[in-house]
């Protein structure tokens, strides 16, 4: 075997390892992909449930969120404040999902799960809330909270409270 023939082989062997090499790192980024998505659709989960958890632990948030979201002008300027505050942090989460979504991070179909928080979108507080804050948001997030207020509202839809049964008259 002369210098010639070794040095092919050389180069065929480095050609291997590379491609090997290309194959270990194909097979390490896909991983590390379904880590990544994993990781978000639990934060995405875990920023909700916690602002359930406010909505739950918190009795007084309770009330003015339901109160608030039939009609704003029954709270108080404090009240109102905390309205406010409370679907800003609402949307902002909504706006993360949605951004990591169309980025491909995120699975649409958590998205899609969003739908019990839009289905307040048709409530006159959060009308009003909305008609002075939409400018604070992505044009995603807005052209979203449109089209959920241009959607029928779930007939058995009830603020933060049991569905209601076909033909049963909603309580204010």
């Amino acid at each position: 075997m002369n210098l010639q023939e070794l040095s092919q082989i050389g180069e065929f062997l480095g050609g291997l390892s590379v491609l090997l090499t290309l194959v270990y790192l194909a097979v390490q980024i896909r991983g590390n992909t379904k880590v990544v998505r994993s990781t978000g659709a639990q934060q995405t989960h875990d920023a909700m449930t916690q602002l359930y958890r406010q909505l739950a632990g918190d009795a007084e948030l309770n009330r003015i969120f339901r109160i608030g979201t039939r009609n704003l002008d029954s709270l108080t300027e404090d009240e109102t404040g905390r309205f406010y505050a409370f679907w800003s942090a609402t949307l902002f989460v909504a706006q993360n999902w949605l951004y990591q979504k169309d980025r491909g991070v995120l699975d649409g179909e958590l998205v899609d799960w969003l739908s019990g928080v839009s289905s307040n979108f048709h409530a006159d507080g959060f009308k009003t809330y909305w008609s002075g804050r939409e400018y604070m948001f992505s044009s995603d997030l807005q052209k979203w909270v449109e089209e959920g207020m241009s959607k029928p509202l779930n007939p058995g839809y009830a603020t933060l409270g049991p569905a209601l049964k076909r033909g049963e008259a909603k309580e204010d």
